[in-house]
């Protein structure tokens, strides 16, 4: 049986001593110093690079006698933090709340049975070119959400190892600003990619993301109902997405259509995060709940991204902050 390869953190980059899957039970847990996020390899095709920002999440759940469950696309941010050393942060899944806790959307979160992470490995094999790793849950590891009911934002202080998975982790440093929003330097008409969970063939010996590109079509000055039938703020991009890419990184290209460098911070910015689409066919509501039940509408090509700064801001929330500060002592001992 493979052994669980999931760095567990406790607000920050904690990692189990993992063994190989032969081996023996993993042994307790203990902190290290925070991994530093993974380099993209500029070598590589922009789409390519993109792909390797993301990983699939499975989550099942109960709702009275019924079992389901939701496959969504999820990604890797490290928050920064000059105290652990340059370039070095804490690793953080990020995924929307719709599909971390299925049936919020609807009103009332499902008891929630298991979770689990497919990864392609570092070191593919003939007969291993991906592994489905489960989130063991427990102490600090718990999902995160914001403290405004209206943003579909989910984090887990959890990372994989970079030794085994091979994974590019996306730098906070990236993230657009609601400044840069304001102020028209990231806005409508810039060109955005994403890549993500495609349910007709996500890849069976090696996970498969699909990759789609637009363009940003609405900043909305007010708030906007959102995939958690809330006003909240949202981003509107020209963009096709459909069933199993809530939860997808959307990146934006500030160096102009004609550079075709996937490097976070110089060409490539973080927008946000997929969050739903409207239907033609169902009076333009955003229908979240397609990701649970694959539900198929008429999709007008607009999608709702749940912009990135809020995100940065669940990040820079006390209790994040607080498990960061209280742990540090901890991972400067190991280092």
């Amino acid at each position: 049986m493979m052994t669980n390869r999931l760095a567990s953190v406790a607000g920050i980059c904690l990692s189990l001593i993992f063994l190989t899957a032969s081996a023996q039970q993993p042994k307790e847990p203990g902190p290290i110093a925070a991994q530093q996020p993974a380099s993209t390899t500029s070598s590589l095709p922009v789409a390519e690079q993109l792909r390797k920002t993301v990983a699939f999440l499975t989550v099942t759940y109960r709702n009275g006698s019924t079992v389901g469950g939701v496959i969504g696309t999820c990604f890797f941010v490290s928050y920064l933090d000059p105290r652990l050393g340059e370039n070095t942060g804490f690793l953080y899944l990020v995924t929307n709340r719709h599909v971390a806790q299925p049936g919020i959307d609807l009103g009332t979160p499902y008891d929630i049975q298991t979770a689990s992470i497919r990864l392609n490995l570092a070191t593919p094999t003939a007969q291993a070119q991906s592994v489905q790793e489960s989130i063991q849950f427990g102490g600090r590891v718990q999902w995160h959400f914001p403290a405004d009911n209206a943003v579909d934002l989910a984090v887990l202080p959890v990372g994989p190892d970079q030794k085994l998975f091979d994974f590019v982790s996306i730098p906070s440093n990236i993230i657009v600003t609601a400044d840069r929003l304001k102020t028209g330097d990231v806005g409508v008409s810039d060109p955005i990619k994403f890549a993500g969970y495609f349910s007709n063939f996500p890849g069976h010996n090696r996970m498969e993301p699909i990759v789609r590109e637009g363009v940003i079509a609405m900043v909305p000055q007010e708030d906007v109902e959102t995939t958690l039938h809330k006003k909240g703020p949202i981003i509107l991009a020209d963009l096709h997405a459909f069933h199993g890419n809530s939860g997808s990184p959307v990146f934006v290209n500030i160096g102009g259509e004609h550079r075709r460098v996937f490097t976070p911070g110089e060409n490539y910015l973080l927008l946000g995060v997929v969050s739903g689409y409207y239907p033609e066919s169902a009076g333009f509501s955003v229908p979240a709940a397609a990701v649970l039940t694959g539900e198929v509408r008429d999709n007008s090509g607009i999608t709702a991204i749940v912009p990135a700064y809020q995100l940065l801001d669940l990040l820079n929330s006390p209790e994040l902050q607080a498990d960061r500060d209280n742990l540090l002592p901890i991972v400067a001992k190991k280092k």
